[in-house]
């Protein structure tokens, strides 16, 4: 589970004949942790924010490079391409920079190479429209998260411990009791799932098979046991 970081990124509309009446700024951040919100939220943004602030929270970068049209690109009308992809667009493959500009902040061009990265949302006033984007920016230690925080500190001590140990050897470094008795008990698949989002957040590296990390310090180190 992931702390979240929302930021005013732009107003797409007016904001100079009709002002955000929260005034907002763009650069203007708030952050959720699974049990706190922190900043200025505007009661506004309260519809269109939470199933995305809930779903980056749950799955961090998941959540937005599973979403199938951010890799669309830009697209225009053309009736004859209706035989290939049944509906009838076709692929621009140069975008103008005036248009790039214009989705700035947003969604970047959707790059060939990399996955997507970052969500959005947007404030219902469409006089103004304020543009947020919305990112995991770490795993979050929060009361409700602890569990999972605890674990995923866990494989990282086990990472530091042996730099380059194989990723299908860091099940055994832990007891049967470590494995089975304390919660969430600690599966394979599991495994998989927090390593990813070690990885995800910087923490590890995973490379040829071979965890190692990157040294970047977790915002609390629990004692356990």
């Amino acid at each position: 589970m992931y702390k979240v970081r929302c930021k005013l990124v732009k107003f797409e509309g007016d904001e100079i004949a009709f002002p955000c009446h929260f005034n907002y700024k763009v650069g203007e951040e708030f952050y959720y942790d699974g049990v706190y919100f922190t900043g200025r939220i505007c009661p506004a943004l309260l519809a269109p924010m939470m199933p995305v602030v809930y779903g980056v929270h749950l799955l961090g970068q998941k959540f937005c490079e599973n979403i199938p049209y951010r890799y669309r690109g830009r697209d225009m009308r053309d009736a004859a391409m209706a035989r290939y992809d049944g509906v009838g667009w076709r692929h621009v493959k140069t975008v103008p920079e005036a248009d790039q500009e214009k989705t700035a902040g947003v969604f970047p061009v959707a790059s060939t190479t990399e996955k997507a990265k970052g969500a959005h949302f947007v404030c219902g006033d469409t006089r103004t429209l304020a543009h947020f984007s919305c990112d995991p920016v770490d795993l979050s230690d929060s009361a409700y998260c602890l569990p999972f925080y605890r674990r995923s500190m866990a494989i990282l001590e086990k990472i530091e411990a042996e730099p380059g140990i194989r990723a299908d050897a860091i099940l055994k470094r832990f007891t049967e009791f470590e494995r089975e008795d304390i919660s969430p008990p600690l599966t394979p698949v599991f495994l998989q799932v927090l390593m990813e989002a070690l990885a995800d957040m910087a923490y590890i590296e995973v490379s040829n098979g071979k965890a190692r990390a990157t040294g970047r310090q977790p915002p609390s180190s629990p004692k356990i046991g």
